[in-house]
């Protein structure tokens, strides 16, 4: 990796509010960066931004080939990738069939058998009856396992449509899926592709070089973390950096260490040693390596040690990634590494959000309305409840009277009462409207990513409780100085607020 002689580290100091909100860093936990000495990067989908519709229909239609080889009907040949279909953060209930869209408490908001909706009373039947444990079904967290699911749901929806067609059960189809995937990437069928055609399947960002060399610049040691084997992650990574900057021209001068088939979230946990590869021909090197260098590309090993390798420990490092669970949960909760969790969906996301913010006020106001309405509603049933309590003791009492006297005004409030629960009503008919007009302009099946209704996604729990902090790419660091200070200002309570 070279650094340049003579260049201060950069000094831009943005003014946040100054950025579209696809091009700001997001902070849920404090960070200072400068006491960051280096900071790790996963490849795919975070250095590497792919043709998501490009790849997923390849990983899609190259998987269902093999279903077709392995004696499934070759009727299943005419299932058609949808790429509008899925979002990340879904949960699969294998056994079922089913698509889940859960909020931050697990309640089932939204589920589909196939690309049929479940009403309410079924996904409460089937889901919301009882708590369930999130870690029985399949939670959708990466990129890659979008074609997977969504392949998954197409031969349910086959299945539901031509019962008998497929003798399988559902959780068989989805272990068949898991091997027939696990043999696309053995057999090269998937990458092999993107290979030959990078320029097809991944998306060049110009602003990534500068991004990084900003970090170089201002000290820190810049590390690649990736699953990818070397010849892939040589592929990709030549066709977004090589050349990008005069003063680096090949990807791996960006790199002081470059660890490929790393095997995440593995290598935050276990104890495999580092092997030694010779970056131009692949091979090993022999011996255990008692260091760490630029001049050669390591594979496999473990976090703990890189640490004793390296010399650079738990919170001196952020770790920059797209997986959830194996490079957020696992690298912060382990080792202790700080966190920056890459989430693209932002980029097209928060431009929607930012036009519909008028409705989102527009929902506020109503649910006000439609809370006052019904503190009313209750006042006037809590009065009847108690007229007619009086009314009965007075009758009891030979005060018949006063018991005439407070019927007939219970009649009255009666009246108002089922006025005020008509407005109530309509009041959340209209609130639910303006909700699915909102969510669908996002996305037209599952709303936002971050939102189930007006709940946190469970996705978005977990984005708050173990990515320090979150952006829509890698190259938006250059908005901010490799030495700012990251403030969490809204680590409030409800009774704060």
């Amino acid at each position: 990796m070279k650094k340049r002689i003579g260049k201060l580290p950069g000094t831009l100091n943005p003014v946040t509010s100054k950025l579209a909100r696809w091009q700001r860093i997001y902070v849920n936990r404090s960070l200072n960066l400068a006491t960051v000495r280096a900071v790790g990067f996963d490849m795919d989908h975070t250095l590497a931004m792919y043709n998501r519709e490009a790849f997923e229909a390849l990983a899609f239609r190259e998987t269902l080939k093999k279903f077709i080889d392995a004696g499934y009907p070759a009727a299943l040949s005419k299932l058609e990738f949808n790429p509008d279909f899925l979002i990340r953060g879904l949960l699969v209930d294998i056994d079922r069939g089913n698509l889940l869209k859960v909020d931050a408490h697990k309640y089932v908001k939204i589920a589909f058998h196939g690309h049929t909706r479940l009403d309410k009373e079924t996904r409460h039947r089937l889901y919301n009856n009882a708590s369930f444990k999130a870690y029985e079904f399949l939670s959708v967290d990466t990129f890659f396992a979008l074609s997977e699911v969504q392949l998954f749901t197409e031969i349910v929806d086959f299945m539901r449509r031509f019962p008998g067609k497929v003798l399988k059960t559902f959780r068989e189809v989805y272990a068949d899926l898991r091997k027939f995937i696990d043999l696309s990437h053995a057999d090269g069928s998937i990458k092999s592709h993107v290979m030959r055609h990078p320029d097809k399947f991944i998306k060049r960002d110009k602003y990534l070089a500068s991004a990084l060399v900003r970090q170089i610049d201002s000290g820190k040691s810049l590390f690649l973390l990736t699953n990818s084997a070397l010849d892939y992650t040589n592929c990709v990574m030549s066709y977004l950096l090589n050349d990008a900057d005069p003063d680096f021209p090949h990807w791996r001068d960006y790199f002081k260490y470059s660890i490929v088939s790393a095997g995440k979230p593995g290598f935050f946990m276990g104890h495999a040693n580092f092997e030694a590869l010779n970056p131009e021909t692949g091979k090993a090197i022999k011996g255990t390596p008692t260091s760490l260098t630029s001049d050669f590309v390591y594979r496999g090993g473990n976090a703990k040690l890189f640490q004793e390798l390296t010399g650079f420990r738990g919170d001196e490092i952020l770790y920059v990634g797209d997986h959830i669970y194996g490079d957020i949960i696992q690298s912060k909760g382990v080792v202790n590494w700080r966190t920056m969790l890459v989430v693209e969906e932002l980029d097209t996301e928060l431009p929607k959000l930012e036009t519909l913010r008028d409705s989102f006020d527009a929902i506020q106001k109503l649910l006000a309305t439609q809370e006052s309405v019904g503190e009313k509603l209750q006042i006037l049933r809590s009065k009847i409840a108690s007229n007619a309590r009086q009314a009965k003791i007075a009758l009891q009492n030979g005060e018949a009277r006063k018991s005439r006297y407070l019927v007939a005004g219970n009649e009255r409030l009666i009246e108002q009462a089922s006025a005020c629960d008509e407005e109530e009503q309509t009041l959340a008919k209209t609130v639910r409207d303006l909700l699915a007009e909102r969510e669908s302009k996002v996305h037209p099946v599952w709303g936002e990513l971050m939102k189930v209704g007006l709940e946190r996604s469970r996705f978005a729990n977990q984005v708050e409780a173990y990515a320090c902090t979150y952006t829509s790419r890698v190259s938006n660091l250059r908005y901010y100085s490799p030495h700012k200070r990251f403030t969490a200002f809204f680590d409030t309570l409800p009774h704060e607020i």
